[in-house]
């Protein structure tokens, strides 16, 4: 049973805290369970690949919180590219978020929803929407290519977190450069995760 929880972020240290307590987060767990993901990739272009995710994540959250139709939306990303604020590529992908709303009649209800299992872990899940009449938890990926086993155990953990049903769960996939997706993702169960979480512990990584 989930606990009533206090969440506090620290931007400083990018921790988060459960009714005062430190808690890992969704992210810090994955890459405990994928450790090897990031290998071989030099710090500069996980940084730059990161400041490109979460630009494109802010503007996605900005054209929700204001509920703005397809028409505006498209506009305001024109805006902003005209205005030199973002690149021709994030540009290219946010068109194609708004084409992939239109297309799978996505409304969305709430963005970046920050959520906790009791202690275990907390995170911030980007999407619930109503996707063709299904009420679904979407997450949205700007990389160059999709990791579903990643996404699986991610969306997981946001759903066993999160105080909602959902039929479907979703990955956004907008890669630079090529036409976007909306892809579903079988997520991992609440077994499988606490399991996987009672591994860690007895292993001392977590």
């Amino acid at each position: 049973m989930k606990l009533e929880a206090i969440i506090e972020f620290e931007p400083e240290t990018h921790e988060y805290l459960v009714n005062g307590v430190l808690v890992p987060s969704v992210t810090t767990i994955i890459k405990k369970i994928m450790p090897d993901k990031y290998k071989g990739i030099s710090t500069r272009i996980l940084q730059n690949k990161a400041q490109f995710g979460s630009l494109g994540h802010s503007i996605i959250e900005y054209i929700g919180i204001n509920m703005m139709d397809d028409v505006e939306a498209r506009e305001y990303i024109n805006e902003l590219y005209k205005d030199k604020k973002i690149n021709q590529d994030l540009h290219i992908c946010l068109r194609e978020y708004i084409r992939l709303c239109q297309k799978h009649n996505i409304e969305v209800l709430e963005n970046e929803k920050v959520v906790s299992y009791n202690y275990d872990f907390v995170g911030t899940l980007d999407m619930i929407a109503d996707v063709n009449g299904n009420r679904s938890l979407i997450d949205i990926k700007f990389t160059s290519e999709l990791d579903q086993e990643y996404l699986s155990w991610q969306i997981g953990m946001y759903s066993m977190a999160s105080d909602e049903e959902f039929d479907k769960y979703y990955c956004l996939w907008l890669p630079k450069g090529n036409v976007g997706k909306l892809v579903e993702i079988e997520i991992k169960t609440e077994e499988e995760i606490k399991n996987k979480l009672e591994e860690l512990r007895n292993e001392n990584i977590l």
